[in-house]
């Protein structure tokens, strides 16, 4: 029994990866009966609520696996939102891992938000298979040059994607879509091992008369300013998080999506919330939270907490399980013909085979 229990513990970081990914043929074609019936049934061809739907369900089972099989606990500081309310907001993180990723994702999900996170991804992700289309048409802001598009901004460069993204924006808001904009300002990820781009952040800094920092790098403004400007009073509000990990003997990570599900057990959340009016009356409102990021870093290092711990009735007091079991549901319902329809494998299997190389082919028609 014991050797059983063991095993099952073993094989719990696969089971996010082989649900969602197993069920990505099922909602590939979920989405695409939703919007073909809207196209049909709106003469604007307005699609975007069922685009969220999808959206849902596929973030909220995403939580449902990453929080409930890796038992993490949450502990949030500062202005934490009480209700669960859906509204257009800038969310602006520190980025450390990937697991930057699934808080995100799960704020939103509390909020009411996660069929609308929309962020920048580089533009080959839009060929990855199956899911790559969906991304496409949710609205995701893909530009042509690597990682740190607002790096290249920043001194001058990308002016081709500048362009790009401001009608994009402009787009998003004429349509009025509901949105959680995210972006994480410091272009890449902070890794204390990778000292070459911990120079060219220093040299950046330098370059701005901005304080060189130890726990995150210099912050390029370039995209929170373009947000601020093209959405303006669509974006209700800005959400400004600072994240940090706690592994289950005490030591600060910065955990890849395996560690998360082995390694953590308390992730801690840091909240301000902002108004856009604020942002645009304060130039630097930027630089200011980064700086305020950068001391809450160094505290934790000491303490192990961020200052003002929020109090216990917030989003985070529900049950993941509560707000993600009916998700989680829909999903293997969804996928429940698989288990008992030879047609329906082998049509599983004709979309899996079939739909990433009519994504090739039509590569140089997709801009």
């Amino acid at each position: 029994m014991l050797g059983s229990l063991i095993t099952l513990r073993s094989l719990a970081p696969s089971v996010p990866a082989v649900v969602l990914i197993g069920s990505g043929p099922s909602y590939l074609w979920l989405w695409f009966v939703l919007e073909f019936s809207l196209y049909l049934s709106r003469k604007d061809g307005t699609t975007n609520l069922n685009n969220s739907s999808v959206g849902d369900l596929i973030r909220e089972c995403a939580c449902f696996f990453m929080e409930g099989l890796s038992g993490v606990n949450f502990k949030v500081y500062g202005d934490v939102p009480t209700k669960k309310d859906p509204v257009n907001a800038l969310l602006v993180a520190n980025h450390q891992c990937v697991s930057d990723w699934i808080i995100i994702d799960s704020f939103a999900m509390r909020l009411g938000n996660a069929g609308y996170i929309h962020f920048f991804a580089k533009n080959a992700l839009k060929y990855v298979p199956l899911f790559g289309i969906y991304w496409h048409q949710h609205g995701l802001i893909f530009v042509k040059r690597g990682r740190s598009i607002f790096c290249d901004l920043e001194i001058g460069h990308g002016n081709n994607n500048l362009e790009f993204i401001r009608k994009q924006l402009k787009d998003k808001k004429k349509n009025d879509i509901p949105m959680m904009m995210t972006l994480f300002p410091e272009g890449t990820r902070f890794n204390p091992d990778n000292q070459s781009v911990i120079d060219k952040s220093h040299a950046f800094a330098r370059s701005i008369d901005f304080p060189p920092c130890t726990k995150v790098l210099t912050p390029r403004i370039t995209g929170a300013n373009i947000f601020v400007e093209e959405l303006g009073d669509h974006l209700k509000k800005i959400f400004d998080i600072t994240i940090a990990y706690e592994s289950t003997s005490g030591e600060i990570l910065r955990p890849d999506t395996l560690e998360f599900l082995d390694k953590v057990k308390t992730v801690h959340i840091h909240f301000k919330q902002k108004t856009i009016n604020e942002a645009l009356e304060n130039e630097g409102w930027l630089f200011d939270s980064f700086k305020d990021k950068e001391r809450m870093l160094i505290e934790f290092e000491k303490t192990g907490s961020f200052p003002s711990p929020a109090k216990t009735n917030t989003i985070y007091s529900w049950s993941v399980y509560k707000e993600t079991l009916i998700p989680v549901l829909y999903t293997l319902l969804l996928c429940s013909p698989l288990a008992f329809s030879k047609r329906a494998r082998n049509t599983w299997l004709q979309t899996v085979l079939i739909v990433p190389v009519l994504q090739l082919l039509a590569k140089p028609f997709w801009k």
